[in-house]
């Protein structure tokens, strides 16, 4: 986080999804899967970390953010009422971050004959010079301007026996995040100042009810494909007082907010790439529930043939025996 070297400073691991959050879940022994498709246990998937940082990290970020989220979705609405959403998105960013430092020390391919580069070997480390250099506001006191803050969505989440406790989802080439805890869903865009979520208002306001695991993964499949869509995108850059040495972050928005030309297809690739794994487990009734139909963008989750929302997605149904 601070870019020290272990020569340097005493160095512990970092765990990228909080412990307090796999303790909570009881999801140390459950696995991440990886984007070469291998599989790594919770308790295993840390970063380096110094000890420094990763003691701030604990008693300045995560005691606050699990005391709020523990007391579930009213208690994490009424704490950005009162406190605002920056906290939120900043631990937002910190998880996203972690999670692609962590596929620098990766292999890309698990047959070693094929080489030793790293997952992130791929990577345009640029894209997350923004991400990294606002997660350290969080310990240097740089100040960042109101309009750096990129779009934020806290969602109710559907709880019933059969569905999991917990989802974990980003993108890295879009920095988008879906988080799932219980009740409560956060999705985030991290370097867009709130563009994405404008664009997707519309849709936002007819979500009336808790979202299934798998209409979350199609919010987060719309905020990946605006923000990849952006026509002219925000510029960050940190403005240092020559006289005091204060910075502070700071964004030139563009003139307009426009998008570039897209098609249904194309977010039916984002999309397929995000639920693929519903899409080919969940047994249905339902004919169109078909790989080739969300591929190419005929079919959706969040809502129905006539633009209203799903209530009853992934809701237990008796199937006729074959």
């Amino acid at each position: 986080m601070c870019g020290a070297s272990p020569n340097d400073k005493e160095f512990n691991e970092e765990h990228v999804i909080p412990k307090w959050i796999l303790r909570m879940l009881d999801i140390y022994k459950l696995s991440i899967t990886l984007p070469n498709d291998a599989k790594v246990r919770y308790d295993k998937y840390t970063v380096p970390c110094c000890k420094e940082c990763n003691s701030f990290l604990g008693t300045e970020v995560e005691e606050e953010m699990r005391s709020v989220i523990v007391g579930g979705l009213n208690s994490v609405n009424s704490y950005i009422q009162t406190n605002g959403p920056w906290k939120i998105f900043l631990w937002l960013s910190l998880i996203f971050f972690k999670t692609h430092l962590k596929d620098s020390y990766l292999r890309k391919n698990l047959d070693k004959r094929l080489g030793d580069d790293p997952i992130s070997s791929d990577y345009e480390w640029g894209l997350l010079h923004h991400i990294h250099c606002m997660i350290r506001a969080l310990q240097n006191g740089i100040s960042i301007s109101n309009e750096c803050l990129g779009s934020l969505i806290v969602l109710p989440a559907k709880t019933a026996e059969h569905l999991d406790k917990y989802d974990y989802r980003d993108v890295y080439a879009a920095n988008t995040i879906l988080l799932r805890i219980n009740d409560i869903a956060f999705l985030a865009v991290l370097d867009d100042s709130c563009a994405a979520l404008n664009f997707f208002s519309d849709h936002f306001k007819r979500l009336s009810a808790p979202l299934s695991p798998i209409q979350l993964r199609e919010v987060l499949s719309h905020l990946t494909l605006l923000n990849s869509k952006l026509k002219y995108r925000p510029s960050y850059s940190t403005k240092i007082n020559p006289s005091t040495g204060e910075a502070v972050i700071i964004v030139q928005l563009p003139e307009s907010m426009e998008l570039e030309d897209h098609t249904r297809e194309e977010l039916g690739e984002i999309l397929y790439a995000n639920v693929a794994e519903y899409v080919e487990k969940i047994p249905s009734p339902d004919k169109n529930f078909t790989k080739e139909n969300v591929l190419n963008g005929s079919y959706h989750f969040l809502f129905d043939e006539n633009q209203e929302f799903i209530l009853n997605s992934m809701d237990l149904i008796e199937m006729e025996p074959k």
